[in-house]
C-alpha cells in the first residue's frame, strides 16, 4: 500500500523519515518521502546544518508528484515533524485532496511537539498541529507530553492518561487515539501505550494498552519508528490492538539493543529481522 510520507529528512542517524522509511518499505509499503526539514542530523546532536524548508518547497514537491497521477493510489498519508505553522496548512489540503480520490485513504498523525517535559518546536507550529491536523485525522499518535499539551491535563498515570484519550477524542474526527511513553507511579520500571477506539466520534470508545520494559535511552526518534511500525500493521486490517502490540514488541527489540549498545541512534537496522517478525513478516 503507498504511503505520502511527510516529515524530517537528516542525512545522518534515525530520525524522521530515517527512522520511519526502512520500517515500512522492509514490510511491503512503498513510501513517497516528501521532506519538510533538511538537517544534517537531529537535533540532539551538538551541532547540525541544513533548513527548515519552507511550505512553498514542500507544496512544489509534492505538486509535482500531482502532475504523475498517482496520488489517489496512496493508500495513508503518515506526517511527523512538519518545521512551518503553513506546512500545515498544505498537509490538510493534501490529506482532503488525496481522500477525495481515495475515500478508503486515512491519514496517521503524529503530532511531534515536545518530548520529555519539554516544546521542542515554536509555539505557532504547535498551535497550528493542535488547531488544523488534530480535527482531520483519522489515527492520532501523541506521546505522553503531547497528550498533556494538547489537552491541558497532567498525565503523570495510565489513569491520567485515559482521561487524557477522552478529552482529545471531543476534539478530533480519528478513529484511534494512541498516547505512547505512558508513566505510572505503580509500575515504575515500565512504559505503556494506551489506546482509544471508537466505531464514530460520538462513541464512547474501548480502551486497550500494551506495556513494555522501561530502558536508560538517549537515542531521538522512538516517535517516528513506533508510528511507521504501527502503520505498517495497522493498514493490514485496521486492528488497533493488534497494531499496538506489534508495534511495542517491535519497539521492544529496538530500544534494548539501542541500550544495550548505548548506541546514540536508533538500532532500527540491526534488530530488522526481529521487529518485523513482531510485525508478522
Amino acid at each position: 500500500m503507498p504511503i505520502l510520507s511527510i516529515q524530517s529528512e537528516v542525512v545522518y542517524g534515525h530520525v524522521g523519515h530515517q527512522a520511519s522509511r526502512f520500517i515500512l518499505e522492509r514490510m511491503g509499503h512503498p513510501v513517497w518521502a516528501a521532506p519538510t526539514v533538511l538537517f544534517s542530523n537531529h537535533l540532539a546532536h551538538k551541532t547540525v546544518t541544513g533548513r527548515v524548508l519552507e511550505a512553498a518547497q514542500v507544496r512544489e514537491l509534492i505538486d509535482g508528484v500531482r502532475k504523475l497521477g498517482v496520488l489517489g493510489k496512496a493508500n495513508a498519508i503518515l506526517t511527523g515533524y512538519l518545521g512551518a505553522p503553513e506546512t500545515a496548512t498544505l498537509v490538510a489540503e493534501v490529506v482532503a485532496e488525496i481522500k477525495a480520490l481515495n475515500p478508503r485513504a486515512i491519514y496517521i498523525f503524529d503530532p511531534v511537539i515536545g518530548d520529555q517535559g519539554a516544546m521542542y518546536v515554536k509555539p505557532e507550529l504547535a498551535l497550528a498541529l493542535s488547531s488544523i491536523l488534530v480535527p482531520i485525522a483519522d489515527v492520532l499518535s501523541p506521546n505522553v507530553y503531547e497528550l498533556g499539551h494538547l489537552t491541558g491535563l497532567e498525565v503523570n498515570s495510565r489513569a491520567q492518561a485515559v482521561d487524557a484519550l477522552h478529552a482529545l477524542a471531543k476534539r478530533t474526527l480519528a478513529r484511534a487515539i494512541i498516547g505512547t511513553g505512558i508513566p505510572d507511579p505503580g509500575h515504575p520500571d515500565e512504559l505503556a501505550v494506551i489506546a482509544l477506539a471508537r466505531q464514530s466520534p460520538g462513541d464512547p470508545g474501548t480502551i486497550s494498552m500494551a506495556v513494555t520494559k522501561r530502558h536508560p535511552l538517549f537515542a531521538s526518534g522512538t516517535g517516528d519508528a513506533f508510528a511507521a511500525l504501527f502503520t505498517a500493521r495497522y493498514l493490514r486490517d485496521q486492528n488497533l490492538k493488534a497494531a499496538i502490540d506489534a508495534a511495542v514488541l517491535g519497539m521492544s527489540h529496538i530500544v534494548s539493543e539501542t541500550a544495550a549498545t548505548s548506541s546514540d541512534e536508533l538500532c532500527i537496522i540491526e534488530t530488522q529481522d526481529k521487529w518485523a517478525a513482531a510485525l508478522g513478516r
